[in-house]
This record gives structure tokens, C-alpha cells and sequence, in this order.
């Protein structure tokens, strides 16, 4: 089966032009007979679907990869296609102001003017003028001749042309006639013209495929299958097509995103680390480059060889066995002098593949060296100024207490009540300035335990005692449960006695006239001293609670006006607790009371 392109863009099989679907089925090749310069399309007897196959992938292929390949009929004798054969274009001059027909690697036809344009023309009907045709004939006749001559023979892309302009004529006898005297008349011998002429005339005539003539019905069964076969490949490259362009579409998409992404890291204030399971390092930013001393051909190695510090390779290290968590710590690194010491705050998260599979380990690196250098200033400075306000308040507060006791003097009433007001303002100041003293104390590392036995009885029973007085001014009921009576427990007794009085003074602040507040303790099962103190107060709302340990925060409504606090007797007493291997926590809902509870290990050492 033939196909070829008419000159109004249509293809035309077997010299016939097409309708309805398929005809659109059959000119979705129109695209490539152009791309390619397709003159004529052969399909002949026993091609196979590897074959048909292998000639679309051939199509979509760009035609610079075609022509590296020799050309497109070589590139299918290299795929093994032996029954696709592939007709091309292509001009060359053979006289003066005459475009000549010439043969490409497939032996295609051609000219300019197009003869094989203009005889497809004439063949579709659309050519009647006399004289028209006469020069059509004449032409053709020509392009014959000289090849004739030449080759003592035609190619069959020419013999298809002339066959297909003898198929019209009405006299084609006479045409056949009118092509012998041309070709003697052009100088060609006369026994290799009667031969030519006498083996065109015993061929089957191309009017046995006019559109007008008969057709065998194994042609007509052999056209239907290839035209199925060429709808269905042709169905299958345009779907090929659409998938390449989407894939395409989302190459671009994620390489773009990737763009952004990495332009959006290697911008980060902070650096950013990727460590793979193998201890290489397997992405940096500029920032952590400069922070970790590496550059960008340090990639890829492993990080104990591309970073000299050994602090820094704790970044490899103490990963928690919770995927879902990150590990933060401040790394110190030493320079040469005390002004080129950086800290880094270092902040790691196990990364893991869609399977859950650890597959490395990504750390942000923060560096606060001027937060901690700020903190330290604003840690001196507290402590030098309470230091420096407690030794006026005890003479002060000594001063006041040898007046109330009369030893100076007598004193009025009225006197001696507002010198009541000034010396329990002076302790609640003094009190104040030491848990000042305590917190600079704590931060800076440099708060000592002294640990001793001592009763769980007396740790509880001494702060309600010390308590029960201001609560019964307030209409509170103030008591305790001890559970695990004559147990002794090797702590600080001063330290966590002023836990239990920052506790309980919280307590009595947040709870109304007629509430009560509770003191319970008793021994875990784990061999903990487990210790809380709950109320009926105010309660506490769910976003404060996970801010009610910090310093200076001070959350909830107070409702005793002569109660007042900084907000860092909390933060103090989780930071003792801390400092006895404990951990204190607390539970609240609002209007209902809150509770704080704080464990000891009761095999504490000391």
C-alpha cells in the first residue's frame, strides 16, 4: 500500500483521497510527511506490528537524530524494517531556469514546479484545461527521458507518477505512444525504448486503482488492515506525545521547585547540614560551610575528616531513638582567645525515607554567640545589683525588728502597726532579692546541694506549719497526706523546702477564701518519693501551661490583692528539682484548681 502527500496537505492512499474518519484518522500523518519530507510511504505484503512499531518511534524522533543515522530508510534497515519504505523530497538544477527531478537516498521525485503535485492534481480531477494538461505531459515526459538515458531505466517513485497520469487520460494508449516518440526523439535507443515501452504496457495499468475502477478484494482486505494498523499506531504516537509532554510539564515543575528550594537554603541566616547514615556529609549551605570551617569540595566526605573540631561531632551523635523528635544542644568552640570563642546552638531531627527507613540526618546551626555574651552582661549585672541591695535590706530589717521589740524605746500603736507593714514588706523585698540571687545563681552553674538524710515527714510538715498562719488569715484550708511515713530521703532539705514554699505561696495567691489547699506524698513503685500540692483555685488555661516554668511569666488573674510575685519562683524550683536527678510537672483546668507534682529518686546520691 502507497501513501502519499497531495499538495493541499492531504494524504492520498493508493491515489485515492479519503473521507470522513478515515480520512481524519489517516492525516494525522500529515504532521511527520511534512516534517520529514515524505514523498511516499510503501507498506508492502507480510509487515509486522515490531515493524509498524519501530517506524512510529522513528517519527516522533527529532530529524537531526534521524539524518545522524544516515537518513530515515537506513535508520530502519538498521531496526531491521524490511517492509516500510520511505520516499523523500529534494531538488538539485539540471538546466538553466528549469528545477530538475532528481532521486534522494529513497528515489523520491521531485521538482519546482512539482510534477508530482501537478500529475496528483490532474489525477484528483482538479487539472482540465487542454493545454494544461499538454504541459503537464510534456514535463513528465521529460524527467522520463533524461533519466531514461541515463539509467537505461526509471525509479518506481517516476514510474508510479507516470502510471498514475496514464490511469486519467482517456486515450492511454496513445499517451504510451506519445512517451515512445519522446524518449527516441530525446536521443534514447530504439530497442531499449521498445523494451521500456513494451514492459510499461504488459504492467497492470494504474487505472486497475482509479478511484473509478475495480478493486481486488484482497487489496480492498489488505489496505483495510494497514490503514487499522496505521490509526492504531497513529492513536498510540499521539498518546506517547501527550505523556512525553506531561512528563515534560512535570520535569519543569520539579526542577523549578527544586530551584527554589535551594536558592531558598543556600540563602538561610542559619546553616543547615544534611549527615547521611554513613557519617558523609551529604549537603551544606554557605552558612554552615563557614560555621563547621568546610567548603563545598568537602561534600561528600566523611564529616570526622572534613571537620577538625571534635565538638562539632557530636552533630553525629546522641540522635534520640524518637524519629518524631529533634535533640537541641550548645556546642563551645575554643579559639585562640577568649574573643574568638563562638557557641552554637545546634538543632538535629532523624530524616527518614517513604518506607521509615533512617536514611541520614539534617541539623540547623545557630550561632548565639552574642545571645550568650547579652545574657552573661544581664546575669552579672543582676547579681552584682541584688548583691548589692541585700546588705542595706538586713539593716534595714534588723533596724525595724529591734524597734518592735522595744528594746530602743517605746512605741505607739499606730507606730508599731506601721512598722508591722514595713518589716513584712522588708522580708517579701528580701525574699525577692534572694530568689534573684538564686536564679543568676542556678544559670550560671554555681548554685552547690548539700545533700543529708532527712525525714520525708519534717520536708513536708515544716512548710504547711510555716504556711498555715496566712492561709487561716485567708479562710483556706491548708493540709497534707504523707503516705510513706518514717521514709528518709537523701536531698537538700532548705533547697526543697523552698520548693514546696514557692509551691504552696502560689497556691494560696490563686485560690479564693473558703478553697482548700492539699500536700500529699508517697513511693512510686519505681522507688520515687512522688510529691504534689494541689488547690481549688482559678485554675490554669491549656496555652499557659506549657509557659507556666518560664521566667518572669506570670499567668492567671491573683486574687489576693496583698500577694504579689516576679514569676521566677517556678522557673527556680524546676531548676532545684532538676539538680536532684527529678522532674516536676503540673495539671490545671481553668476554674477547677491546678496541681504540681515533682518526683525524687529516694536512692538519690549525695
Amino acid at each position: 500500500m502507497a501513501l502519499s502527500l497531495s499538495q493541499d496537505n492531504k494524504i492520498i492512499v493508493e491515489g485515492e483521497s479519503l473521507s470522513g474518519k478515515s480520512a481524519e484518522l489517516i492525516n494525522t500523518l500529515t504532521p511527520y510527511f511534512k516534517k520529514l519530507d515524505i514523498e511516499n510511504l510503501i507498506f508492502s505484503l507480510g509487515i509486522t506490528e515490531e515493524e509498524i512499531t519501530s517506524f512510529v518511534v522513528m517519527l516522533a524522533l527529532e530529524v537531526d537524530k534521524i539524518k545522524s543515522a544516515g537518513g530515515i530508510n537506513s535508520a530502519l534497515a538498521d531496526k531491521s524494517v524490511t517492509h516500510i519504505k520511505v520516499d523523500q523530497f529534494s531538488y538539485i538544477k539540471v538546466k538553466k531556469d528549469h528545477a530538475g527531478l532528481v532521486l534522494t537516498e529513497g528515489g523520491a521525485p521531485s521538482g519546482k514546479p512539482d510534477i508530482k503535485s501537478r500529475v496528483n492534481n490532474y489525477y484528483a480531477g482538479r487539472v482540465t484545461d487542454p493545454q494544461e494538461v499538454q504541459d503537464i505531459e510534456k514535463e513528465l515526459f521529460g524527467f522520463i527521458s533524461s533519466e531514461f538515458k541515463d539509467k537505461k531505466k526509471i525509479s518506481a517513485p517516476l514510474k508510479s507518477t507516470f502510471k498514475k497520469f496514464v490511469a486519467y487520460a482517456k486515450e492511454k494508449d496513445a499517451v504510451i505512444q506519445r512517451l515512445k516518440g519522446a524518449l527516441l526523439e530525446y536521443g534514447c535507443p530504439g530497442q531499449d525504448v521498445d523494451n521500456f515501452v513494451g514492459s510499461i504496457s504488459s504492467e497492470p495499468s494504474a487505472a486497475g486503482k482509479s478511484r473509478k475502477g475495480p478493486k481486488t478484494e484482497v487489496l480492498i482486505k489488505e489496505n483495510a488492515e494497514l490503514k487499522a494498523k496505521l490509526a492504531e499506531l497513529s492513536h498510540k504516537a499521539e498518546e506517547d506525545s501527550r505523556r512525553a509532554s506531561h512528563l515534560q510539564k512535570q520535569f519543569k515543575k520539579i526542577t523549578d521547585e527544586k530551584e527554589k528550594i535551594d536558592s531558598i537554603i543556600h540563602h538561610m541566616a542559619d546553616g543547615l547540614v544534611v549527615i547521611g547514615t554513613d557519617g558523609k556529609i551529604m549537603m551544606a549551605n554557605p552558612t554552615a560551610q563557614s560555621l563547621l570551617g568546610i567548603t563545598s569540595q568537602d561534600i561528600n566526605k566523611p564529616l570526622k575528616e572534613a571537620v577538625r573540631d571534635e565538638h562539632l561531632l557530636t552533630l553525629t551523635k546522641n540522635i534520640s531513638p524518637d524519629k518524631d523528635a529533634s535533640v537541641e544542644k550548645d556546642i563551645e568552640l575554643l579559639g585562640p582567645s577568649e574573643d574568638t570563642k563562638r557557641v552554637l546552638r545546634t538543632s538535629s531531627a532523624v530524616i527518614e525515607d517513604p518506607n521509615g527507613r533512617t536514611v541520614g540526618m539534617v541539623t540547623i546551626l545557630n550561632d548565639i554567640t552574642r545571645q550568650k555574651e547579652v545574657q552573661k552582661m544581664k546575669d552579672d549585672f543582676l547579681a552584682s545589683v541584688t548583691h548589692e541591695l541585700r546588705t542595706p535590706l538586713i539593716a534595714i530589717e534588723k533596724s525595724v525588728s529591734l524597734i518592735l521589740s522595744k528594746e530602743a524605746g517605746e512605741v505607739s500603736e499606730s507606730q508599731n502597726q506601721f512598722l508591722t507593714i514595713a518589716e513584712r514588706n522588708l522580708k517579701r523585698l528580701t525574699l525577692l532579692i534572694n530568689d534573684l540571687l538564686d536564679l543568676s545563681k542556678l544559670e550560671a552553674g554555681k548554685m552547690s546541694m548539700k545533700k543529708e538524710p532527712v525525714s520525708v515527714d519534717k520536708l513536708i510538715k515544716d512548710p504547711v506549719e510555716t504556711f498555715k498562719t496566712w492561709a487561716d488569715s485567708k479562710g483556706i484550708n491548708i493540709g497534707y497526706q504523707i503516705k510513706c511515713e518514717n521514709v528518709v530521703i537523701n536531698v537538700d532539705p532548705n533547697r526543697i523546702i523552698q520548693v514546696l514554699n514557692n509551691l504552696l505561696s502560689n497556691a494560696l495567691k490563686f485560690t479564693l477564701s473558703g478553697g482548700s489547699i492539699l500536700v500529699e506524698a508517697h513511693v512510686t513503685a519505681d522507688n520515687f518519693l512522688e510529691v504534689s500540692v494541689s488547690d481549688t483555685g482559678v485554675g490554669v488555661s491549656k496555652e499557659n501551661l506549657d509557659k507556666i516554668f518560664d521566667k518572669f511569666y506570670q499567668v492567671g488573674q491573683k486574687v489576693h490583692s496583698d500577694s504579689s510575685g516576679t514569676g521566677i519562683g517556678l522557673s527556680i524550683a524546676r531548676e532545684i528539682i532538676k539538680m536532684h536527678d527529678g522532674s516536676i510537672w503540673v495539671e490545671s483546668q481553668e476554674g477547677k484548681g491546678t496541681k504540681f507534682t515533682f518526683t525524687l529518686a529516694l536512692n538519690s546520691g549525695g
